[in-house]
């Protein structure tokens, strides 16, 4: 009888006991964590299109509708330009910071404009205070001393409210 009763207390400490302490663990230390600002959405860009468009690799931003998407997975984000070139840009958020790195494409770095060491560095910040929220950074291209950074504002547009007709 002994045996079956040491045995019962070792399954209960290891089923019961130990999960417990575990959970009490996460939730004593867990709290101070905080999600990352969220930033997914359509932005509505406000650029000067002429100095956007005379950046070497300006194409892969330039937008005739002037938006873009963000699709976000905790501080990973890729930005989605819907323009000709389909360029999809993986970047990061780091506390209300957006920085991205804009490669052209093997076929874009054909263009004279455009060569395969061209970058287009994206850095903007998040106002997270602002209802709808808006970005404003600068727009750079890497290994270009001559280009003049392009300023860059984007506005969140509103989501379309499920069941709306």
């Amino acid at each position: 009888m002994a045996h079956s009763r040491r045995n019962f207390v070792i399954a209960y400490m290891s089923l019961v006991l130990l999960p417990v302490m575990g959970l009490v663990g996460v939730l004593k230390h867990g709290h101070r964590l905080t999600a990352p600002l969220s930033v997914e959405g359509v932005w509505k860009v406000q650029a000067d299109d002429a100095r956007l468009a005379a950046l070497p690799c300006g194409a892969l931003v330039a937008n005739a509708d002037s938006t873009f998407t963000i699709s976000q997975s905790g501080t990973y984000l890729v930005l989605d330009f819907n323009n000709r070139s389909k360029a999809s840009v993986p970047a990061v958020l780091d506390g209300t910071t957006i920085k991205a790195a804009i490669a052209p494409a093997a076929d874009k770095a054909s263009d004279s404009d455009c060569g395969a060491d061209r970058t287009l560095t994206l850095s903007a910040t998040v106002d997270p205070q602002a209802d709808p929220r808006s970005l404003v950074g600068m727009l750079s291209v890497n290994d270009c001393p001559s280009c003049t950074p392009v300023e860059v504002r984007a506005v969140r547009t509103p989501p379309v409210a499920k069941g709306a007709h």
